[in-house]
């Protein structure tokens, strides 16, 4: 028979309530833990997107084929990224990334070096960048483009972050007194706009430009729209 308890005892909270309450944590697996897991099958998830939205396309590749590819189950692909776009943008941002981390590098590595000479080297890290695997161009050229507003919006984003660099270098190099101050911004627009077409028809020719020339026409261009053809060029660039 239960005794009951007198009036205005607490009551215990029940044992079952608690532990229901309590977040169970993460399992492991094989000696590692479940957040180095999920990293591990992100980096497998990109990995896989680099290869197959460059192969086989964006819009020709199912989420189970990606899965496939990386050895993770669906519900393991929607907890890493939540949708195909979201896992479109992330590689877009990887290449990107990687781009301007050699680009960057270049540029300081020829600091003290003439504009021409530092000029000719960025443009070249920028195309091996890009091609060195052309599955990065393919991606960050074509793949990315007609997807969605928010992939285009993700786009324009990236281009203008290329445009910004390119005016900064013109402004250092005006503040030097290398080039006559004005408005790079559209001159900078111009340079990113071509060199991503001018990669784009490397990538869809049926035959092919050489690739050495592609970046020559890259510099040509910029030599005209920021060394300048014309008025706004200091007599010291000459």
């Amino acid at each position: 028979m239960a005794v009951a308890s007198p009036p205005g005892t607490p009551r215990k909270p029940s044992t079952k309530s608690a532990a229901a309450a309590t977040p169970r944590p993460r399992r492991g697996y094989a000696g590692r833990s479940a957040d180095q897991l999920a990293a591990e099958r992100h980096e497998r998830l990109l990995e896989a997107a680099i290869e197959l939205f460059a192969t086989r396309g964006y819009h020709h590749t199912p989420i189970e084929a990606l899965c496939a590819q990386a050895r993770v189950t669906t519900r393991h692909f929607y907890e890493a990224f939540g949708s195909r776009e979201a896992l479109l943008m992330a590689a877009f941002d990887l290449v990107i990334a990687h781009t301007q981390q050699v680009v960057l590098q270049t540029l300081d590595d020829h600091r003290e070096a003439p504009p021409e000479v530092a000029i000719e080297a960025a443009i070249r890290a920028f195309v091996r960048a890009y091609t060195d695997d052309p599955r990065y161009a393919r991606i960050a050229c074509l793949e990315v483009v007609g997807v969605s507003e928010a992939v285009a919006v993700r786009r324009s984003a990236v281009i203008h972050e290329f445009v910004r660099l390119v005016e900064l270098y013109a402004e250092d190099l005006a503040a030097r007194g290398l080039l006559l101050r004005r408005d790079f911004h559209l001159a900078g627009v111009a340079v990113a706009g071509a060199s991503n077409e001018l990669l784009s028809e490397w990538l869809r020719a049926p035959q092919p430009p050489d690739l050495d020339v592609v970046t020559d026409e890259i510099l040509l261009l910029f030599r005209a729209a920021i060394m300048g053809v014309g008025p706004g060029v200091a007599s010291s660039a000459e």
